[in-house]
């Protein structure tokens, strides 16, 4: 049995905000540093992961990574960070579930002064108790231990009463690394099969849907292990 949730940890590229247009336009101006390219269909597949995963994937050695990740965080700081929306629905989302109690909370693979500034900037920051990310030093990177700040700030809640919602399976394994409730959105980068593999609880289609869901109301959602 599924518990209304207490506390819900938010990823933020994908869920929160559509951050494509500045991601991906930072992903072609750093691979353009060291002469290469890719397809902008493979670009969009690596938002939400870490950026060393992703800049793996592109085909970097272990040993060019801190430099290629510097240069595309240089960029993203003066180009990428102001090309980011809020997904139609996510502020009713956020004021909906505070207003119902519930705290909430953000762990992204971003960098964590980036996030904090996209949410202040998008005149939502206030709903949220916590924002962590990516570490400035790239020590802290990893979807699990980012959760881990945000679970720690809360002082440790009862995990079934914990959901992390996010669109990757990045989240979904965090989710299940703490023993927290998995709940996967479709409005994001992610499959539905991604999520559902990865070991989303709920898979939702719409802020509206998640408020329902979390708030006890009716819902249609699709779901694995309710």
């Amino acid at each position: 049995m599924i518990e209304s949730p207490s506390h819900i940890i938010f990823d933020l590229d994908g869920t929160l905000m559509d951050s494509s247009p500045g991601i991906v336009h930072c992903f072609q101006l750093t691979l353009a540093q060291w002469q290469r390219s890719a397809p902008v269909s493979l670009l969009r597949q690596l938002i939400g992961p870490p950026l060393r995963h992703s800049f793996r994937e592109l085909g970097f050695s272990e040993g060019d990574l801190d430099d290629v990740v510097e240069c595309y965080r240089d960029y993203y700081a003066r180009v990428g960070v102001a090309e980011a929306e809020l997904y139609a629905g996510i502020a009713d989302l956020l004021e909906g579930l505070v207003a119902y109690g519930v705290r909430v909370g953000v762990a992204t693979a971003k960098r964590v002064d980036f996030a904090a500034q996209m949410l202040k900037d998008r005149g939502v920051d206030q709903w949220f108790d916590v924002v962590a990310g990516a570490s400035l030093d790239l020590r802290v990177t990893e979807k699990a231990q980012i959760m881990d700040e945000v679970l720690t700030f809360w002082d440790r809640p009862t995990a079934s009463t914990v959901w992390m919602v996010g669109d990757r399976d990045f989240d979904m394994r965090g989710a299940r690394h703490h023993g927290v409730v998995g709940v996967g959105v479709t409005w994001g980068f992610g499959s539905v099969t991604e999520l559902t593999e990865a070991g989303s609880h709920f898979v939702v289609e719409s802020p509206d849907e998640l408020l329902r869901l979390a708030i006890g109301g009716p819902t249609t959602m699709a779901s694995r292990g309710a």
